[in-house]
């Protein structure tokens, strides 16, 4: 009777087991899922692809102005453009997106789908002056590339791969890959402007072969170009006249879009991976502004308090969605730091105030500034003395180098508590009457004796006499401020 329980358990296994291996899906590893081409007379371009479980490959569809084989042998599709084919028609009717479908079939003839998106697009090097952590995007419609297996450093890279972590409007940022060392991706058109992009802010993360983020680089994604908009102060320095991030400088306009697109992103200080605006100007009472991932699905925010195992460098480069709170200090025998780093793992040097670091956040040729940079800018009187009508509705103020006067945006903050936005300047027992609207905070490299930061900071005051600007004020490293980047 045993023998029998034996055999048949043994042939149920059989059976079960041929069930599960006759459901084998065919599938492809494909060597890249989109391809450019510089014109409809483009020559014809290979994908290589290795089949699992699949008997045949075959083309089973592709959008019009294109056409693709697949050669077996050589386990390669090939793609190219034809262009306009019916009569009356010209290249210029045909969209310059599309797609190829190709189906794997199993050996009872199911069949899996596998899209490749195709371009008549021009290509670009995002790293052509230098590497940097954040690149500018001005142009739509085109192929950018980058160098994904450095940091900006030099040093190596162990790059499996790479892929969008998040973008802050969905679909700008499309078919994120790696090829020949470099990550390739595709920014669309403005939807109603096409020779626009969408003003978006984006992340893309370097894998290693365990799928852990080994580095990630942000996309400023932005029609105002920073880098035609500066202004030179009275000591020589450069800066950008938007913040790192931003669309635009509202230069002081109660304009409440403008306003809120002079919101730049928000660091931690000596971190390189920016974090979101709020969801609109107010951010006194706003939530975060949405990001999603390459798929279009909302990725949420992430907060912690930090550890002795999360407050190091080696976890936000791994983790660079992640914001590190320290509300535990306040009650600690560290109380009064709130560095992000965990007590033992401090760094004064993250960013430089001499030379740009491998953690520095702005775009090649840019810092963030030094102290001394900063040391120029007061408040001018006339500013100072503006009527509370006006000043509520400005959002910051044009602060003076003796020369010029430039516009800074009061972006509040991220508090080093929680992460989250506030730009509330009210203090019981310190100011007057009603808490006003806003205030701004900017990061600059430099660190203070007492171990905190040093950032720009100033605020508004129902009081006309005592609103607040200082240009070296300590701050815990752990708040996200802006930052407005100074040529190098």
């Amino acid at each position: 009777m045993r023998s029998l329980k034996i055999l048949i358990v043994t042939l149920l296994s059989m059976t079960a087991f041929a069930a599960c291996d006759k459901d084998k899906s065919a599938s492809l590893a494909l060597e890249r899922t989109s391809l450019y081409f510089a014109s409809w007379s483009d020559s014809a371009q290979d994908i290589a692809y290795t089949p699992s479980n699949a008997v045949s490959v075959a083309v089973a569809s592709y959008s019009d102005g294109w056409n693709a084989i697949v050669n077996a042998a050589k386990q390669t599709i090939t793609i190219w453009p034809v262009g306009a084919t019916e009569e009356g028609m010209s290249n210029d009717d045909l969209p310059k997106e599309g797609s190829v479908v190709v189906n794997a079939l199993n050996k009872e003839g199911q069949a899996t789908s596998y899209y490749i998106y195709v371009y008549i697009s021009s290509s670009k090097s995002l790293d052509v002056a230098g590497r940097a952590n954040c690149y500018i995007v001005t142009e739509p419609c085109i192929n950018y590339t980058f160098d994904a297996m450095h940091r900006p450093d030099g040093s190596d890279l162990a790059t499996e791969s790479v892929a969008l972590l998040w973008q802050s409007n969905s679909g700008v940022v499309k078919n994120v890959g790696l090829f020949d060392g470099r990550a390739s991706l595709y920014v669309t058109a403005n939807s109603e402007d096409p020779t626009l992009v969408e003003n978006t802010n984006a992340v893309v993360a370097a894998y290693d072969k365990s799928g852990n983020v080994i580095w990630s680089w942000h996309l400023w994604i932005v029609n105002n170009n920073p880098l035609a908009a500066y202004d030179t102060y009275s000591n020589g320095k450069i800066f950008m006249r938007q913040n790192l991030g931003a669309f635009t400088n509202s230069n002081g306009l109660a304009d409440e879009q403008m306003i809120y697109d002079s919101y730049g992103m928000y660091y931690q200080w000596g971190r390189k991976d920016p974090f979101q605006r709020p969801y609109y100007f107010d951010a006194s009472g706003a939530d975060n502004e949405s990001r999603f991932n390459e798929s279009g699905v909302y990725i949420d925010d992430d907060y912690i308090e930090r550890t002795s195992s999360n407050g190091t460098i080696e976890y936000v480069t791994k983790n660079p969605m992640v914001f590190i709170t320290t509300a535990g200090d306040l009650e600690s025998e560290v109380a009064g730091t709130c560095d992000w780093l965990a007590p033992g793992f401090g760094n004064d040097n993250l960013w430089s105030e001499n030379d740009k670091s491998v953690y520095d956040p702005c775009p090649f040729g840019w810092r963030v500034p030094s102290s001394d940079d900063l040391s120029v800018l007061y408040l001018a009187d006339e500013e100072d003395n503006t009527d509370l009508v006006t000043a509520r509705k400005q959002y910051g103020w044009h602060l003076s180098d003796g020369n010029n006067k430039y516009f800074w945006s009061a972006c509040g903050r991220r508090r080093y508590t929680d992460g989250k936005v506030e730009n509330i300047n009210y203090k019981e027992g310190v100011y007057p009457s009603q808490p006003q609207p806003w205030e701004g905070y900017y990061w600059t490299s430099s660190v203070g004796t007492d171990g905190k930061a040093i950032a720009l900071y100033f605020d508004l005051t129902t009081t006309r006499t005592i609103n607040k600007f200082v240009a070296d004020a300590p701050h815990n490293r752990a708040n996200g401020f802006q930052i407005r980047c100074v040529r190098e």
